[in-house]
């Protein structure tokens, strides 16, 4: 188990819910668009706040995380709400799993951060595992939310900007949505809330002809 696995496996151990277990809100306001009842891809799921949800929402949901306490708490928050059936757990880290290929209709990567090095491989590792035409959507803090203490990483170098997100998906995936900003950070076991400065991206894979 790598270094930062093993910070959110500790961050996770526990019985209380370190984010809740209400969805992350652009989630929210992007899954209309997702192919009813399609199979999501859920990244960095942690305790299953966002893949739960989704399957909630009538979506089948493969949530994978490295950190074992998380998926352990977001299988059992799926038995609790009655989706265990459209929702399938997996630990594993994602810079070494091995990524399916044109399998799920949509993926979903909320607040997953990679160093520079690893950031446009993983993501372009995440728009082959989508069907032809499938949905990518991310949130993830830019890098001037560095210094608000409102949440999220610490280096400016693990936040990504619009022009970063840009490069990594302009030539592999149609860019539907891309903007930079801000809005309110819930607080949680860790930080106390506030005023967040975030990116957010909506992508369509490309067929092969386009």
């Amino acid at each position: 188990m790598n270094k930062v696995i093993q910070q959110w496996n500790e961050k996770y151990d526990g019985d209380d819910l370190v984010f809740g277990s209400t969805p992350n809100g652009f989630l929210t306001t992007q899954a209309p668009h997702l192919k009813k009842g399609g199979h999501i891809l859920c990244v960095g799921d942690g305790e299953g706040r966002n893949g739960v949800w989704l399957a909630a929402q009538g979506f089948k949901v493969h949530s994978v995380d490295g950190a074992i306490n998380g998926v352990t708490k977001a299988s059992a928050q799926a038995e609790q709400r009655g989706v265990a059936d459209r929702f399938t757990g997996e630990c594993a880290d994602l810079t070494q799993w091995d990524w399916s290929v044109d399998q799920y209709d949509g993926v979903a990567c909320l607040h997953l951060y990679f160093m520079p090095d690893e950031r446009t491989a993983l993501h372009h590792k995440m728009i082959s595992s989508l069907k032809e035409g499938g949905l990518f959507i991310l949130e993830v803090f830019h890098p001037d939310n560095v210094g608000r203490n409102c949440g999220g990483p610490k280096l400016r170098e693990l936040c990504y900007s619009a022009d970063m997100l840009q490069a990594d998906f302009q030539d592999i995936a149609e860019i539907l949505l891309l903007e930079e900003t801000e809005r309110t950070v819930a607080p949680s076991s860790f930080h106390s809330g506030g005023v967040g400065k975030v990116t957010r991206l909506v992508a369509r894979k490309k067929g092969v002809d386009e």
